[in-house]
């Protein structure tokens, strides 16, 4: 579902992803972690293509992120960076929810304005998200109006609702309390019962074992090999 090989990517003289392999297959989590700065969250914008990879290859669903110099292809990279961002389910960090609109409108905004589903069917769906991650009685509440873990449960019904095959997500834990971590761990399993590719970085070790996650150690750009046992 998710496959990225040799990817690297600098910024100036500083090799940040050093030659970069994994795979995450469709209902399987994968967990990445490693120390600050070793390029995690870098490679999770390159697999969504807010950061361009210099080297390397990533498909997502057989579909391919433009990677390399930017060249004469401008349009065509466009649409192909289109197609990835309907596939792929980004939860950043701080969820950048937009401050002004509801939490519906935070869910909406993508189908309606984007895809061009329109209003109503949108609507539906994004109360059915909304019931699913257990914040449908929030869906009139504006973002400051929610604690840490609702407006965590926002951010991923938003990033579900261009229904896509594999979601990535950035320190999901860092607000949340050992509940609400554990209660986020049973929600993300169940998304991927469904079929969901789910690429994870964290620093919590507990979440991971929570999550049943494989887990990778990224190193000074690189996936660390695994170690005995």
């Amino acid at each position: 579902m998710i496959e990225i090989a040799g990817v690297r990517k600098r910024f100036g003289a500083h090799l940040v992803l050093d030659g970069v392999s994994l795979d995450v297959a469709a209902g399987e989590i994968v967990a990445l972690t490693g120390p600050s700065g070793c390029g995690k969250t870098t490679l999770l914008r390159c697999v969504n293509g807010l950061e361009r990879a210099d080297d390397g290859t990533i498909r997502v669903a057989g579909d391919q992120v433009p990677t390399g110099a930017a060249g004469a292809a401008h349009g065509a990279d466009d649409r192909a960076l289109l197609a990835i961002r309907r596939r792929v389910g980004f939860v950043f960090q701080t969820w950048n929810l937009f401050a002004h609109r509801s939490v519906l409108d935070n869910v909406i905004e993508a189908p309606v304005h984007v895809a061009r589903v329109p209003v109503a069917e949108a609507t539906d769906r994004a109360r059915a998200l909304l019931e699913r991650v257990g914040i449908a009685a929030r869906a009139g509440a504006r973002p400051h109006q929610l604690s840490g873990g609702e407006q965590q449960r926002a951010a991923i019904a938003r990033a579900l609702a261009m229904n896509p095959s594999a979601l990535l997500l950035d320190e999901p834990t860092s607000a949340l309390d050992p509940g609400r971590r554990r209660e986020l761990a049973t929600l993300l399993r169940g998304l991927v019962d469904d079929g969901l590719a789910l690429l994870c970085v964290s620093h919590d070790p507990d979440f991971a074992r929570e999550l049943r996650a494989r887990v990778l150690v990224m190193v000074a750009g690189k996936i660390a090999p695994p170690g005995p046992g």
